[in-house]
């Protein structure tokens, strides 16, 4: 027998086995190798698509953050022309709803060099709430705070830059987080968090708190600053001169304002007005109808003040509810009225004659340094439905204060107020 090396044709023979399971072999891997690559740059293409709509969503987050009074719902601050960029095209629909404070926008990345014939292409559709702090928490204080009541409860959520200090008993905060920017101090017993807690500092005595407490002051926690030439330049009506009382006046088919020793009447916008004090002190009471903001501006020392009330008759500032034709103190039925001040708020109730209680319904901001100021009778109560920003120091209402955060705020907020931008929804398709 002769070796198989020796034998003639056998080599042929093997190479053509070989190839014969070679080739398939080499087709078969080829082939996935071509599907893997194919499905590789179908995905980056896809991702390079995803992130071209991206880029349209940060832009107006970015644009949104950076000015928290303006361009939110105007078309010249939304307009985007189709963007081009390295690998593709990006274009953008937008729908705005100014009355509800929300925009939604739908943003087009297109991967390659022709827009109309892009290679792939991705959808992102996200809604925005615009939301002002002013509106958001019930009392917000810019500095240090100490609580040294007792047997207080404080609803919606509670916002404090500085330390805070609770040297009260029986003290609770309901309906939101506790945020306190620096230290917390607690020698009060009975004090309670229904809810999270945060604090920046530290922590002495022992809080009770229902949800989780976090030893961190949030990083997306800014203060709200207020432009007082954002008043100057957007008001409906301009009040200079001298100082002046407005009474409001709500109808079931009219919604005015007097100003009180003159024959003016101004008509309310109900959809939304600024009403602009020049360095005036104004005093506003009455029944408001519609969205109102009262601003002031200070140019001279006693001037800018605006004051709630008076002393001399029962004035209330009271919202229209148009179920009853009444009166109502929640602004969930369309009315809001909002008090920003440059130099002092005061809440003033009836003590001449018979002493009143005195009723305040307002998103109440005081801008100067100073506290809050009330005065009522001595056995009388004050109560605020809204939120505000500084303590309140009382003089009078030895019936005491009732502080009630109103939850229709947000959802139908004074005009004029500084908003921040929050994506509600981010859907990508």
């Amino acid at each position: 027998m002769k070796p198989l090396r020796s034998r003639p044709g056998m080599g042929l023979v093997m190479v053509i086995l070989l190839s014969l399971f070679l080739l398939p072999t080499f087709v078969y891997l080829s082939w996935n190798a071509g599907v893997a690559l194919r499905h590789s740059m179908r995905e980056r293409q896809q991702s390079e698509a995803a992130a071209l709509a991206s880029q349209a969503m940060v832009d107006y987050m970015r644009q949104f953050s950076q000015d928290y009074f303006a361009g939110h719902y105007d078309a010249a601050s939304l307009d985007r022309n189709r963007s081009l960029y390295e690998a593709g095209f990006t274009e953008v629909d937008y729908e705005a709803y100014p009355a509800a404070h929300a925009l939604y926008i739908e943003a087009r990345g297109k991967y390659g060099k022709d827009p109309d014939a892009p290679l792939a292409g991705r959808k992102l559709s996200a809604a925005v709430q615009f939301i002002s702090d002013l509106t958001d928490y019930g009392t917000l204080i810019n500095g240090a705070f100490t609580i040294s009541a007792d047997n207080v409860t404080y609803y919606g959520k509670w916002w404090i830059t500085g330390n805070l200090s609770i040297t009260g008993d029986n003290v609770r905060f309901a309906g939101g987080p506790l945020i306190v920017g620096g230290n917390l101090s607690v020698s009060g017993s009975n004090v309670r968090v229904d809810g999270d807690l945060y604090y920046g500092g530290s922590l002495s005595g022992s809080p009770a708190v229902d949800g989780t407490a976090y030893n961190f002051y949030p990083s997306d926690m800014i203060y709200p600053e207020m432009r007082e030439e954002y008043y100057e330049a957007n008001y409906a009506y301009r009040i200079a001169g001298s100082d002046r009382t407005l009474q409001f006046n709500a109808h079931p088919s009219s919604s005015t304002f007097s100003i009180i020793g003159t024959t003016i009447t101004v008509p309310v916008v109900e959809s939304g007005m600024i009403v602009l004090g020049d360095n005036v002190n104004l005093t506003v009471y009455g029944t408001v109808r519609g969205r109102v903001t009262v601003a002031t501006t200070n140019t001279s020392g006693s001037k800018g003040k605006i004051t709630v009330g008076q002393s001399s008759a029962d004035s209330d500032l009271f919202y229209y509810d148009p179920l009853t034709g009444g009166t109502t103190t929640s602004a969930a039925l369309g009315s809001s009225m909002a008090l920003i001040a440059s130099n002092g708020i005061t809440l003033q109730g009836k003590t001449s004659g018979t002493a009143q209680d005195l009723t305040v319904c307002a998103v109440i901001f005081n801008r100067s340094s100073a506290n809050i100021s009330a005065s009522g009778g001595s056995s009388k109560r004050l109560y605020i439905y809204g939120t505000r920003n500084k303590p309140i120091t009382t003089s009078g209402f030895g019936g005491g204060t009732t502080m009630t955060y109103d939850t229709g705020l947000n959802t139908n907020p004074p005009p004029g107020l500084p908003e921040r931008p929050v994506l509600v929804t981010w859907h990508m398709r």
